[in-house]
């Protein structure tokens, strides 16, 4: 079994804070994510750090 891990990073654009809430409330086109500032309340960027893993042969629990 393939299981992708996926380790997205945000940063806020206006006040660089990387604390964020997520909504399925804020989840539009510009915010797919739904992820919203503690802080100032903008909407959160992915970092360019994000990455995609994948790991091999991990259990998963029923």
């Amino acid at each position: 079994m393939k299981v992708f891990i996926l380790n997205v990073k945000f940063k806020c654009p206006c006040c660089h804070g990387h604390q964020y809430r997520l909504s399925v409330f804020d989840v539009s086109r510009n915010n797919p994510h739904g992820a919203v500032c503690i802080f100032c309340k903008s909407v959160m960027k992915a970092s360019p750090r994000s990455a995609v893993s994948m790991a091999h042969n991990t259990p998963v629990c029923a």
